[in-house]
Order: C-alpha cells, then structure tokens, then sequence
C-alpha cells in the first residue's frame, strides 16, 4: 500500500519547481528525483483543499453506477 511506504519528499524552487520524491540516492551524493504523484502535491498545484469525507461520499453516490457497491 503507497500509504505505508516511507519516501523522502523534497520541494524545489528556482528555475524547476514543485513536489518530488526521491527514487534513490547516489553514493556520491546525487539524487534521481521523480515527480510527486500523491494527491496532497496535485491539490497543491491546483490550490484546492481535501473534502471531508461525507462530501466526498456525496460526490461519488452522484456519479456511482446503478447496482455498484459503495
């Protein structure tokens, strides 16, 4: 589960930015960063704020097809 896994966040600012995560790190100091892919970093980007849950439940009843488990 992604929830469980411990990956080491960096923020960058300057010329690239944004939310990344370190994939892994060289023995000389270098890092292979990839783009943060979580929902927290794309509501950032986009200023939004998580629902609460009953909201988010209402969302989706709105858009769940007839007989689907919910």
């Amino acid at each position: 589960m992604i929830s469980d896994m411990k990956l080491r966040h960096v923020e960058l600012r300057g010329d690239v930015e944004g939310s990344y995560v370190v994939e892994a790190a060289c023995t000389d100091g270098r890092l292979l960063l990839a783009p943060e892919a979580f929902a927290q970093a794309a509501m950032g980007r986009l200023s939004r704020e998580p629902v609460a849950p009953a909201e988010f439940e209402a969302i989706c009843a709105a858009v769940r097809p007839p007989g689907a488990e919910g």
